[in-house]
């Protein structure tokens, strides 16, 4: 895997997500922008929190997955329903037309043959290859001896002959004094919820003379992350590279990522099943087991089909390894 240097490689020149990702937020049925920024220099939170997504440790950097156990699968279940359900749909509304007057019968038909190409063809081929054949992790480092930020990622796809290839991945070099640190937000205004979720963003800029964003990626699980939260985990990193920090909070343990071995393990992994009965399932404190049981119709075949979905991802999902330049700068992990 090639590294490319800060500001090198050409994607990194005007990434087109950044514009979005630094848009002030906007009042209205849906809120959608920063509400906050940080400064290196200025404590974010009364304590720093790792989340318990920290990696590995090395003797002055740590690393963070951008994976979790359980979190794959969901493209396949939606593939899997948009088959079914649009399919049937689709065939139900065809054979109606068909007794309707020639032309709008044919009108009608050509219409829903439309929707079932793309709900039964274009739909779960663009979401099972999201999940299928993709790296098994894209992970941050944070190196305090060098001031270097590193990044896996993928920026392109590969066109429909790559299908079943795997993803093309590049490593990238930050310097960490030409990355800021904010907090976004998504809000979403139903008839009777607002569902806001928070993500850490860190924006690069590309140079010190020259503020212009030229690169962004997102660090932690949106769905767990709130306003505070976000503030303790940029702050524990902050801590970390600015102050000489811990590399994880005491009492927090590195992340654990459990690859399922079997079709059945990844369900259970989807349905953060952790053994020890189904009693102890409900006293994990998730929704899950409640959700399952309750509308055991919906989340039932839902967790079913994400499970297997997640095992096929885990399956065929490809390891990663940082280059030697990457690897020589950071040292060798350390043991706990």
């Amino acid at each position: 895997m090639k590294l490319y240097r800060h500001g090198a490689q050409p994607e990194q020149r005007g990434h087109e997500g950044v514009s979005e990702t630094l848009s002030p937020t906007k009042e209205g049925a849906a809120f959608d922008g920063v509400v906050k920024r940080f400064d290196k220099h200025i404590r974010a939170h009364e304590n720093g929190m790792s989340m318990g997504w920290v990696k590995r440790k090395f003797p002055n950097a740590i690393e963070y997955t951008r994976m979790g156990d359980g979190v794959r699968g969901l493209g396949f279940f939606i593939s899997c329903a948009s088959v079914l359900m649009m399919g049937a749909f689709c065939v139900y509304g065809i054979v109606t037309l068909s007794e309707f007057d020639i032309w709008f019968g044919y009108a009608g038909i050509v219409m829903l043959l439309g929707m079932m190409v793309f709900s039964v063809v274009f739909i779960p081929l663009f979401l099972t290859r999201a999940e299928l054949f993709a790296p098994e992790d894209l992970p941050v480092i944070f190196d305090r001896k060098h001031r270097r930020v590193y990044q896996i990622t993928r920026y392109s796809e590969p066109g429909l002959k790559g299908l079943f290839q795997p993803w093309p991945t590049v490593a990238l070099e930050y310097d960490w004094d030409l990355v800021d640190a904010q907090v976004n937000v998504q809000t979403a205004v139903g008839p009777n919820m607002a569902k806001r979720q928070h993500s850490l963003w860190f924006i690069v800029r590309r140079s010190a003379e020259d503020d212009t964003p030229i690169d962004a990626f997102t660090l932690g699980n949106p769905f767990v992350l709130n306003e505070g939260l976000a503030s303790a985990f940029w702050e524990h990193i902050r801590r970390f590279m600015e102050e000489g920090g811990p590399h994880v909070v005491r009492g927090e343990r590195l992340v654990e990522l459990g690859r399922p071995e079997t079709m059945w393990e990844g369900i259970k992994q989807a349905a953060h099943y952790k053994g020890g009965g189904l009693r102890q399932w409900f006293r994990d404190g998730s929704l899950i087991p409640w959700m399952v049981i309750l509308l055991f119709p919906v989340f039932g075949p839902m967790i079913f089909l994400s499970g297997i979905g997640n095992y096929l991802a885990y399956k065929t999902s490809k390891p990663v390894q940082w280059p030697q330049e990457v690897l020589d700068a950071v040292g060798e992990p350390l043991a706990g």
